[in-house]
């Protein structure tokens, strides 16, 4: 298994249908590989750039629902 996922490898069409683990580690992979792009070319390839943009809006979708999910609590609690 490779530590990173380069623009030919196989992505998920829908990153919501992914247990939270699976996309934090597309994350981590997609990451590397724009490391490795910049280190080797000189600058990311486009299907890297879109990847990380998608893996990135997930997560911050997902942080939003737990915010809203947390929000009563923290209310209660600072009451």
């Amino acid at each position: 298994m490779s530590s990173k996922l380069g623009p030919s490898d196989p992505f998920p069409e829908d990153l919501s249908e992914l247990a939270l683990t699976e996309v934090e580690i597309l994350n981590s992979k997609v990451h590397r590989e724009l490391d490795l792009e910049y280190v080797r070319d000189g600058t990311p390839s486009f299907e890297t750039e879109i990847r990380k943009e998608e893996l990135t809006d997930e997560l911050d979708r997902r942080d939003a629902e737990l915010d809203e999910q947390d929000a009563p609590l923290i209310r209660l609690v600072q009451g």
